[in-house]
């Protein structure tokens, strides 16, 4: 049996939340300057930033877009954060 270990999600959104924060600096851009360019306010993306909001894939998409990126760039930096067998899905050994 599989199932969605909703306990690791939390594990993708600080991976995000770190990428984020990493690759904003990286542009020496404001939280306030890439929640405008986003339309979005500071506090969400300081949530996002925080991994205290589980982000939807159109906020991805448009941090991605205001960062000069790729969606799939930005997936891709979250996926190298991750623990090296990461899953979010549990494989039952019992049959």
């Amino acid at each position: 049996m599989q199932h969605v270990n909703f306990k690791n999600a939390d594990i993708i959104f600080k991976a995000l939340a770190k990428v984020i924060k990493t690759q904003r600096e990286k542009q020496g851009k404001s939280q306030r300057l890439l929640a405008d360019e986003c339309s979005f306010q500071r506090s969400l993306l300081s949530r996002l930033e925080n991994g205290l909001n589980e982000p939807k894939l159109v906020s991805i998409w448009t941090i991605a877009e205001a960062l000069g990126m790729k969606p799939s760039s930005l997936i891709k930096l979250v996926e190298d954060e991750l623990p090296g067998e990461f899953s979010l899905i549990e494989k039952d050994l019992c049959y």
